[in-house]
């Protein structure tokens, strides 16, 4: 093969594998992304429609109650005075069914069942037999419901009260005021006038009957149409949108929009500066989280989200949520109006990031970020929640309801009742496994890179050695030949001179 043929053999090959592999580096982040966006699309008999239908890791739901240790001088208007007794600790199942696929929507509807175990373990010595004195919420709810009546009919409420021994205050175990429910003559005797199947079954619980039940149909972005809305909630109970809420500040629907996905997984790019989209049954309403650091979880780096201070603030833009003025405060939302009228107020735990008089009205509140701020850790290249707790307080309007004799001296106060923690945390090993899946196909790319990369530059430095030696030795043959030419040269000139010396 002729030099010139090698050399650009040589030079071309090197080209091609230097800059074809750079190229492939370069794009190797778009073909990833493709091939984990194809793995994390709903589909049926896929591995994550596995883990969407039954999530792998455990999820724990921790119930703090306040005891209120003054419950009698509280009737005669003191302030109340509270202990906070917990955890108690429950491992929650969830369990997703029914599913129907939508491929030309791209969507799956589902119902999710939760049901709760008690893990007494978990609980630092408590069970659900501590008894627990808190707020009445069913004699509360029926003050708030009747409070506009006509005074006779508020005499024949405050009769019934009397006829069923109720009282403003209640000791109860704690696992009938969880999930069990405890015997409540008087809300069976609503039944007919209320029509709540609940309340004909004679039981009162803040969480019954929620055990072993589901909130209603959710419908999703199965991730077939993209990741940029995957699994963000189309509609809720067949519906896009609630009706709980006012209008906005602008007039518009904005309050009652069901935004974002329920929490589990999030759309994908993520980006530092796009908050976080969730709707949250609980809230009724749709919140978001804002970017706060960055947070090692073994060999992963997840990017922490938080519940900004401005979600649940008192300001203009959260008027909509506002249901009267004695509970529009910051930190907290009455979901009165998607609770069938029931005066509960959500919160974060011990106020935490409302108006300190708020924690000041009651005694034995705490506000502290370690442990009552609401965060989600994500792993920024699959959008997966990996660590996460959910912290809700729930809260009860304690009020002189009408003058009705039964609240004629307790003060006017947002009364605590408990605290949850829904948390969850993936296992060091599957961050392992992940870190593994994440990082090893880039490592290799950059290897091959590298090798390739270098092999190009070895072929195109040969292809330069081979063209400085063919140089090299082009001039040593022309030097030799020159040399050769001066001393023919030389002998022919002594060959003439001779010849002229001896003629």
């Amino acid at each position: 093969m002729k030099l010139k043929v090698q050399v650009v053999v040589l030079v071309t090959t090197g080209i091609v594998l230097i800059a074809g592999s750079l190229i492939f580096q370069h794009c190797f982040s778009n073909i990833f992304s493709n091939m984990l966006a194809d793995k994390l699309v709903l589909r049926p008999g896929s591995k994550t429609l596995e883990s969407f239908k039954s999530p792998p890791v455990p999820i724990f739901m921790q119930f703090w109650f306040f005891n209120v240790t003054n419950s009698h001088q509280v009737l005669e208007g003191q302030v109340p005075v509270l202990q906070q007794v917990g955890p108690y600790t429950f491992e929650e199942k969830q369990l997703k069914y029914n599913l129907t696929f939508d491929d030309q929507e791209g969507s799956v509807t589902y119902l999710q069942n939760k049901t709760f175990f008690f893990r007494e373990e978990l609980s630092d010595g408590h069970t659900l037999r501590d008894a627990i004195t808190t707020v009445n919420a069913v004699m509360m709810s029926v003050g708030a419901k009747f409070e506009s009546l006509p005074s006779g009919l508020k005499a024949i409420i405050e009769i019934l009260f009397m006829r069923f021994h109720m009282t403003p205050f209640v000791t109860k175990p704690a696992g009938e005021l969880l999930f069990y429910g405890y015997e409540e003559p008087f809300l069976a005797h609503l039944a007919p006038v209320t029509k709540n199947p609940i309340h004909a079954t004679g039981r009162f619980g803040f969480f019954y009957p929620k055990n072993n039940s589901n909130d209603g149909t959710y419908t999703v972005n199965t991730g077939v149409k993209g990741m940029s809305d995957y699994q963000e909630i189309l509609r809720w109970k067949g519906a896009d949108d609630i009706t709980f809420w006012k209008a906005d500040l602008w007039g518009g629907n904005s309050c009652n929009m069901i935004n974002g996905t329920t929490g589990n997984q999030f759309p994908l790019p993520l980006r530092k500066d796009t908050p976080l989209r969730l709707y949250t049954a609980e809230l009724c309403r749709s919140i978001f989280a804002a970017f706060q650091r960055e947070v090692p979880h073994g060999r992963l780096t997840l990017y922490r989200y938080v519940l900004p201070p401005q979600l649940l603030a008192n300001s203009p833009e959260n008027k909509c949520y506002c249901t009267d003025n004695f509970t529009c405060r910051a930190s907290m939302i009455n979901v009165a109006p998607c609770r069938g009228g029931a005066p509960v107020v959500m919160s974060t735990p011990h106020f935490y990031q409302g108006e300190p008089e708020d924690a000041a009205q009651v005694v034995g509140l705490d506000p502290r970020e370690e442990e009552h701020e609401t965060y989600l850790d994500i792993e920024p290249t699959t959008g997966v929640t990996f660590r996460a707790a959910k912290r809700i307080q729930i809260n009860i309007p304690v009020r002189r309801y009408s003058n009705l004799p039964s609240f004629r001296n307790v003060p006017d106060v947002i009364l605590p009742v408990l605290w949850v923690n829904e948390s969850v945390v993936v296992p060091l090993e599957r961050t392992a496994a992940l870190h593994r899946s994440l990082t090893l196909p880039f490592t290799i790319v950059e290897i091959a890179t590298a090798v390739l990369v270098s092999l190009g530059v070895i072929l195109t430095l040969t292809a330069a050695c081979k063209v400085v030696l063919a140089f090299r030795s082009d001039d040593s043959d022309k030097v030799k030949n020159r040399k050769i030419e001066e001393k023919d040269r030389d002998g022919v000139v002594t060959e003439k001179l001779n010849d002229k010396n001896y003629m």
